[in-house]
């Protein structure tokens, strides 16, 4: 039997509790056997200076992770050439998993340059599963109709991780938009 692996792509710098709620919404709509998320060391769409160190985010997926039944941390970018393409990533987690269907979760801003990426056809080969990021749809992607795109309701927090940091960066507890084993790895930074 195949098994059904989802794989959140992200810099998660931090992982917040939209993430969370968007891993937990798609392990139940799509009855995944695991949700992996993978932990990009450098998008290539970032410029590196303004994202977190690569350790250290993936060490705070990592620890989050940790305490969950099937989510799971994955740093298979960090062993691949850099940059990093999703095209390559989801060719070699197919050899791995020789066994598995995977479910490539996107938020609908990503899919509105998805024919932008590094050999997006392959890509496409896999079932794609956008969410919204905004309180309305706004999709401009020419690849709306594709068969393996499929668009989700998927619950929408207005929380991003840009928020988040800049809290941190002017003293105002995150406690609420983390799950806690992130908080912990912040607190000091909090009066």
């Amino acid at each position: 039997m195949m098994k059904k692996l989802g794989l959140f792509f992200g810099t998660f710098d931090p992982l917040h509790n939209g993430h969370v709620e968007i891993g937990k919404y798609f392990i139940k709509e799509l009855q995944l056997d695991e949700l992996r998320f993978i932990v990009t060391p450098h998008n290539p769409f970032k410029k590196i200076e303004e994202i977190s160190s690569e350790q250290q985010r993936l060490k705070m997926v990592s620890k989050f992770c940790d305490n969950q039944l099937n989510m799971f941390c994955s740093n298979v970018e960090f062993d691949l050439p850099k940059p990093n393409y999703t095209t390559n990533t989801l060719e070699y987690i197919k050899q791995k998993n020789p066994n598995s269907s995977l479910y490539v979760i996107l938020g609908e801003d990503n899919l509105n340059n998805l024919d932008k990426w590094k050999n997006y056809q392959k890509i496409l080969e896999h079932q794609i599963c956008v969410y919204p990021r905004k309180n309305q749809r706004n999709i401009k992607s020419k690849l709306i109709d594709h068969k393996m795109i499929k668009l989700y309701n998927a619950p929408l927090k207005d929380i991003s991780s840009t928020l988040i940091r800049e809290r941190i960066k002017n003293g105002i507890s995150i406690k609420d938009l983390v799950p806690n084993e992130i908080f912990l790895e912040y607190k000091k930074f909090f009066k």
